[in-house]
C-alpha cells in the first residue's frame, strides 16, 4: 500500500464531497460524489455506503477504486486509487453508521467501504499531468 503524504490527505479532506469512480467487470465506469468519508491512517480512506447501488454492486466485481481531489486557491489536484474491501461490522462500520445515524436527517449507514491505496498521481493539468507521484 501507499503512505498518503498530509498536504495530499489535507487537500481531499477540504473537499466536503469527492467524486468516486468504479467500474463493472465489463469496464462500465460509473462515478459518483462521496459526503460521508474519512482518512483513517495515511493509507487507508473509509466511505460509508448510504446509497452507493450500482457503485457497490461494481465494488463486489471488481474491488477497485479512484478518487480525485481539487484546490484551486493551492493550484493543486490529485488522483488516488484504491483497493476495496466492504465492511458490515467492525470498528470501522461502527464508526460509519454512527457518522450515519447522526446525519440530518439520519442516513441509512449500510456499510463501509475500506479504500486502501495503491497508487497516487498528480492530476493537475499542464506540465506533469497525469504522472505517478507514489
Amino acid at each position: 500500500m501507499v503512505k498518503v503524504p498530509a498536504e495530499i490527505k489535507e487537500i481531499f479532506s477540504k473537499q466536503a464531497v469527492i467524486p468516486m469512480s468504479t467500474t463493472d467487470k465489463k469496464g462500465t465506469p460509473n462515478v459518483i460524489y462521496v459526503l460521508m468519508w474519512w482518512w483513517k491512517d495515511d493509507e487507508t480512506m473509509v466511505v460509508v455506503d448510504n446509497f452507493l447501488n450500482k457503485t457497490r454492486k461494481n465494488l463486489e466485481e471488481n474491488p477497485k477504486a479512484s478518487f480525485v481531489c481539487y484546490n484551486q486557491e493551492q493550484g493543486k489536484s490529485f488522483q488516488i486509487k484504491c483497493s476495496t474491501k466492504i465492511e458490515t461490522k467492525g470498528p470501522d462500520y461502527d464508526v460509519g453508521s454512527k457518522k450515519a445515524k447522526d446525519y440530518k436527517p439520519p442516513l441509512p449507514g449500510k456499510a463501509v467501504v475500506i479504500c486502501k491505496v495503491t497508487e497516487v498521481y498528480q492530476a493537475l493539468y499542464g506540465p506533469g499531468a497525469g504522472s505517478k507521484l507514489y
